[in-house]
């Protein structure tokens, strides 16, 4: 864009030139002609001096507030109590065993919850029916109230033979999810990442499992 000073420069050249032809020039016609011309040359002077003096000053880059990323919500942890379910010594039937564990939401219920579970318990008289080194590779909770583990290999070809230990080994970890969550309604074994029929021979896996009270003592 010109500037006023460019404009008005280019102004005096033209009121020159006008000058030039009026001396040279008799024409009264010719003379109207360049008395417009400067007329109009003048309103655009003016119009760019006017446009300079009240144009807002742009704001400083530097000046702007910097936008800032929004902060993902986080849910609240909360502490639950949790009743967890070990085998008795005597390897016949189930016993609670109350403790406290932070989680936020479902899944890390589902994923603290087996964490307490597979570490064992704290009363000596009771023990974990879970085979030893078996971990949780993976869960998830649908909608209509199914979680889905999926165990290493280890549960299965570490445990003891016997129907007792596989029963006791499905419901200790299904009547701890069923029994602590109201989210949770029944629990759906997986062994490394597949559906499997069985731990150990005994106990039909292929499908969800309710809690088993019968077992508790």
């Amino acid at each position: 864009m010109a500037t006023p000073f460019a404009a008005r420069h280019a102004l005096s050249e033209l009121i020159c030139e006008l000058a030039m032809g009026l001396s040279k020039r008799s024409n009264k016609r010719r003379r109207l002609w360049l008395l417009l011309i400067a007329a109009i040359a003048l309103g655009f002077v003016a119009a760019l001096t006017l446009a300079k003096l009240f144009s807002p000053t742009p704001e400083p880059i530097s000046a702007r507030p910097a936008l800032r990323e929004p902060i993902p919500m986080q849910a609240a942890t909360t502490s639950l109590k949790v009743h967890l379910y070990f085998a008795n010594r005597s390897g016949r039937y189930l016993q609670a065993e109350e403790t406290r564990l932070d989680v936020n939401d479902t899944p890390s219920a589902v994923e603290a919850i087996m964490a307490a579970l597979l570490k064992g318990p704290e009363n000596s008289q009771l023990v974990s029916p879970i085979p030893a080194g078996t971990q949780l590779r993976h869960l998830f909770v649908t909608d209509d109230g199914t979680a889905y583990l999926d165990f290493t290999a280890e549960i299965s070809q570490a445990h003891p033979a016997g129907v007792t230990a596989e029963r006791l080994t499905l419901y200790a970890i299904v009547n701890s999810l069923v029994m602590n969550l109201d989210a949770v309604e029944r629990v759906q074994l997986l062994l490394e990442g597949k559906p499997a029929s069985t731990l150990s021979g005994h106990l039909d896996i292929r499908y969800a499992k309710t809690a088993n009270l019968l077992l508790v003592r």
